[in-house]
């Protein structure tokens, strides 16, 4: 049951956009509601935190790669662009 309730409470809240409060919150309603023990709460707390720390990264590493295909420019980019514009305009002045 609880591997199913975390996979539940990720898929349709969205990992990326919980905080700490609101799994709180959620569990908190949980547990009033009967579906998990208040001792299983702080342990699934922090996994289910984990967890979404650890697919956040791994959607910022496949959008790293998407962008990098797309020939998008970075952020680095720009900024590199920016650096050698100056330098070049220091040169003609």
């Amino acid at each position: 049951m609880e591997q199913l309730l975390k996979k539940v409470i990720l898929a349709g809240i969205g990992a990326l956009s919980l905080t700490k409060e609101a799994v709180e919150k959620l569990l908190d309603e949980l547990v009033r509601r009967g579906e998990i023990a208040s001792e299983e709460k702080e342990g699934l707390l922090k996994e289910l935190i984990k967890e979404g720390k650890e697919r956040k990264g791994e959607i910022e590493k496949m959008m790293e790669r998407v962008i990098s295909r797309a020939g998008i420019a970075t952020k680095e980019d720009v900024e590199r662009l920016e650096r050698r514009v100056k330098e070049l305009e220091d040169k003609i002045k």
